[in-house]
């Protein structure tokens, strides 16, 4: 019988927390270690960081002791701030023979060019380690369900993927919200383009990806923005945004295919049920449209629990999209240790004939 997956976390905050809670609870992972990059977290307990309890494993913000803790695969989910800062942390990782699963925008580095995707190959087989992306937006629902479905259609004319998430429940995300532009006037939060850019990091790879591994060659891809404003006071655990502020950010990703388009990807971002979508039929809801013969729409909505109709369990106080978040990270763990070493990216479904779309 093998011994538990060594695994260590970076980056304690949403995610990190989720992850931590995670491997902690299953008995297939030993937490090794946690890089924390708040002074305040250094010395603490990972488990009195989180909520659980001392776990006998304390955060560190010192990185250079981090690579050196005995881990065989690092969680990577330190804050990104839009601006690839990351790349010298993982690269180091890897580097230092450890395998790196993360969400953040790293799971078809292809769309950075050659020159970036062949440095993080690299430093990957330099360390005889691997790099991962996972995730649910990218990572799952676009690399892998998208492509999944269309083994039941042929004729693909266009395809769109929608994300809703409701931000209301998010306690200390202060910041965030800020960020994203809630509560604020909607004609200066629409001169902010920073988030958008930050979300097409991510956001551009799927398409990228999907349509490599579909033959089709891309004339552009767009990027359109619509927020709205709350028509009434929205009181959230973080802050209270005021009526005839933004209460919900949205923005779509259009690919064009020979001068139609193909692909568009959609988030919105929203304040509770007053701003909630009308295609939203829960606080974390996805959705999959593909146009061809036959056409076919799929949605897949998640909780904390449907039978106990709770949206967020007590003893897991993230978000159900959260949580799949992290348990794409750690149920990819086995094979990423077990993988070559260099950029292991998602395939495609098994069976699934591929015919060239190009022409």
């Amino acid at each position: 019988m093998r011994k538990p997956y060594r695994v260590a976390v970076a980056g304690p905050g949403g995610l990190g927390a989720c992850a931590i809670r995670e491997v902690q609870r299953l008995p297939e992972m030993q937490l090794v270690g946690v890089l924390a990059y708040s002074p305040q977290k250094n010395g603490v307990d990972a488990g009195e960081l989180v909520g659980i309890g001392p776990i006998g494993v304390s955060a560190t913000t010192d990185f250079d002791a981090f690579l050196k803790i005995d881990a065989e695969c690092v969680l990577y989910t330190a804050r990104d701030f839009g601006d690839w800062r990351s790349d010298r942390e993982i690269i180091a990782l890897l580097e230092s023979g450890k395998n790196v699963i993360t969400p953040l925008p790293y799971h078809y580095l292809k769309a950075r060019g050659e020159e970036v995707e062949q440095r993080f190959r690299a430093a990957a087989e330099k360390g005889g380690a691997t790099l991962h992306g996972s995730g649910i937006t990218p990572g799952f629902f676009n690399e892998r369900l998208l492509t999944l479905l269309t083994g039941l259609t042929n004729d693909v004319e266009s395809i769109k993927f929608q994300e809703f998430f409701n931000a209301e429940p998010l306690a200390g995300a202060l910041e965030t919200l800020q960020l994203f532009g809630f509560g604020a006037d909607k004609a200066a939060a629409e001169q902010n383009v920073a988030v958008a850019m930050m979300a097409e990091n991510y956001l551009k790879q799927p398409i990228l990806y999907v349509a490599d591994r579909l033959g089709i060659k891309l004339d552009r891809i767009e990027r359109t923005a619509q927020l709205r404003n709350a028509p009434q006071d929205i009181v959230t655990p973080a802050t209270t945004v005021a009526k005839g502020t933004v209460g919900l950010v949205s923005y779509a990703w259009t690919a064009y295919a020979n001068g139609k388009p193909f692909y568009t990807t959609e988030v919105y971002w929203y304040l509770g049920d007053v701003m909630r979508p009308d295609t939203a039929k829960g606080d974390d809801f996805w959705t999959i449209a593909i146009e061809g013969r036959p056409s076919l729409q799929v949605t897949v909505a998640s909780q904390a629990s449907f039978v106990k109709n709770i949206t967020i369990a007590p003893e897991e106080p993230s978000p159900a999209g959260y949580i799949m978040t992290i348990v794409t990270l750690v149920q990819a763990i086995p094979r990423v240790i077990d993988a070559p070493a260099g950029l292991l990216l998602p395939e495609m479904p098994e069976i699934h004939w591929k015919p060239d779309l190009r022409s």
